[in-house]
């Protein structure tokens, strides 16, 4: 009986065949499982909503508001009662504003846009603040806000002041989204 040998490069070709499949065979026997999730998503009415108020310019539902506002060159402009928000509900309930960066025109146009929420009940109230400035020609804003709790059946007012540069270009427009954030 004669032995033969077998050449290196066919040995290696061999050894990386087994290599390969026994690898391929690993990655096979992995074990996958699913799980499942479930939702039944009701349509409701919302407990904090928008109302109309006095200085109101604009499209408005129960959940969403546009407003149209202006700022004038070199002077400061308030919208007092911008619009309102309600509590339409039998309990509290607590809400924040939470900002986002504005698109639009450069923000050199702009020295700042303030939100104010004022109780209604209190006149002068300030619940909270959420501002925007013009730092450097870049927007900042002042953050989220914290936690405002609204008792049941109240109105409370939304105040916007503006404010742009006496360089302001009319004609420019920026815009902002700020989210009312309920808690339920």
């Amino acid at each position: 009986m004669e032995i033969k040998r077998i050449p290196f490069r066919k040995y290696m070709k061999f050894l990386t065949l087994l290599l390969t499949s026994m690898l391929i065979a690993t990655a096979s026997a992995s074990v996958y499982y699913s799980l499942s999730l479930q939702s039944r998503v009701a349509v409701s009415t919302p407990k904090v909503k928008f109302k109309t108020a006095d200085d109101f310019v604009g499209n408005l539902t129960d959940t969403w508001v546009r407003l149209y506002l202006k700022s004038y060159p070199n002077a400061t402009l308030t919208y007092e009662r911008a619009v309102n928000l309600t509590n339409t509900g039998s309990t509290s309930a607590e809400f924040r504003l939470t900002p986002s960066d504005p698109t639009g025109d450069p923000a050199s146009n702009w020295d700042f846009i303030n939100f104010t929420v004022l109780d209604n009940s209190i006149p002068g109230q300030v619940k909270g603040t959420l501002n925007y400035t013009v730092v450097s020609g870049n927007w900042q804003n002042s953050g989220q806000t914290g936690l405002m709790t609204i008792d049941a059946g109240k109105e409370w007012t939304i105040k916007v002041i503006t404010k742009s540069p006496s360089t302001a270009t009319p004609g420019k427009v920026c815009n902002i989204v700020i989210s009312v954030d309920v808690t339920e």
